[in-house]
This record gives structure tokens, sequence and C-alpha cells, in this order.
């Protein structure tokens, strides 16, 4: 198994399962002529893992994923054939566990892991992708399942943050300009093209340089009352 990373910017990677345990679905093909039907140019998803483990390759990884709805940029999406939880396979999650190991590498772990059903109000996956991944809360590969951040709030407003930084710090940083601009940034702990797109709308707002970058001044701007 290998992954060669694609030359769009990429933040997320998306887990998803296909709704089906039938055997005559269980491959990529079957999948792209439903998506097509559509009227979709392919199938929604990068990668396919059928129940024996079997990795298929799907849309280009250089196209935008047709997979979860408003989510699509900037995202790679993976797929597990099942419907029913009791019916994956552990051949599954092994493949799952290394292809999406190989991605977190190759982006020098500064990616997050989500499930479809974050983003939508479908239960998708139905299996715990999170355990299986072991992500922490900020869909964190390497990191103990269910992590708690152990920055101290005293300190979070002294990281400088900047495009790919992650974490209790950004979340903060989210919130804080959600609070002062009323826009309603995804408050997710990373700090991907919105999150500097609103900072650097945030410094032209307070006459300061306009960078993206999040340091000792604009810190000062969000976090004072004026």
């Amino acid at each position: 198994m290998t992954f060669i990373k694609p030359n769009r910017h990429i933040e997320k990677v998306f887990i998803h399962c296909s709704a089906s345990d039938y055997p005559q679905h269980d491959n990529v093909e079957t999948m792209r002529k439903w998506h097509l039907e559509r009227g979709w140019q392919d199938v929604g998803y990068h990668y396919f893992i059928r129940k024996n483990g079997q990795l298929d390759v799907g849309r280009d990884l250089e196209k935008i994923p047709a997979a979860q709805s408003g989510h699509n940029k900037n995202s790679i999406a993976i797929c597990l054939h099942g419907l029913k939880k009791e019916l994956f396979t552990k051949k599954q999650f092994e493949s799952l566990i290394d292809l999406c190991k190989l991605i977190n590498k190759a982006y020098e772990e500064q990616i997050v892991f989500r499930g479809h059903r974050e983003v939508s109000d479908k239960n998708c996956p139905v299996f715990d992708y999170q355990k299986i991944l072991g992500l922490s809360n900020f869909g964190e590969m390497d990191f103990a399942p269910n992590a708690q951040p152990t920055e101290n709030p005293s300190n979070i407003y002294q990281e400088t943050l900047k495009l790919t930084s992650r974490g209790a710090a950004v979340l903060a940083l989210q919130k804080l300009l959600n609070q002062k601009q009323q826009i309603a940034l995804v408050e997710d702990g990373i700090f991907g093209q919105q999150t500097k797109s609103a900072v650097m709308a945030f410094q032209e707002q307070k006459n300061t340089a306009i960078d993206g970058i999040v340091g000792p001044v604009t810190w000062h701007c969000l976090t004072s009352n004026d």
C-alpha cells in the first residue's frame, strides 16, 4: 500500500461506509456506477475498502471528492463497504488504519480525520472510527482516544498560530473570532484557509499587520473588551 500526496491542499480525511452489506456491491466499480447514474463525474470517494481488506482506488486524488456536502474542499474521502456495524471486518479496519497512517505521515501529522456523521445528519460511518484510529478530540492520529487538551488556559493566548496549526489554542481563536465578528466559523481546532481568512479580516478591521498570523498583537485585540 502506498500513498502519494496530491498537489491540491489537504486538511482533512473523511471516513464513510457504503450503507450496503451485499457481496455484489463490494467493489468500487459498483459505487462508481451508482454515482455516474446520479450525474456525477466519477465515484465520489478516493478509496474504497472491501470486506476482505482490499483497497480499491476510486476518484483521482487531484479531484475534490463528492462525499460530504459542504465539506468536500481540501479533503480526502475513504469509504468502507458495509451497513451493519457487526459485519465490518478486522481486515477492513486494518487496511483503514494502514492507509490513514500513510496519509498522516505524508502530511507530517498536520491533518485530521473525521467521520461523515460529524458534518451531516447521517449515521455514517456506523462503526467507532475514532477508537479504531486512536484519534484525539481534534481528530489527530497517534493520540489516546478521547484525550483531553492539557494546555494551561493562561498560556493559550500566548501561542503564535498560523496556517496548519492545530489544538486548543486554535479552538479558542475560532471561538473568539466568531464572537468578535459575528461569523459562523467552524470551531474544530484546525487553522485552515477559512480561519486564516477570518484572522486577516479581523486584522484589517483593527488596522494591524494583515498577515493571517496570530501573534501577541492579534491576541491582544481578540481578548480585549474594546
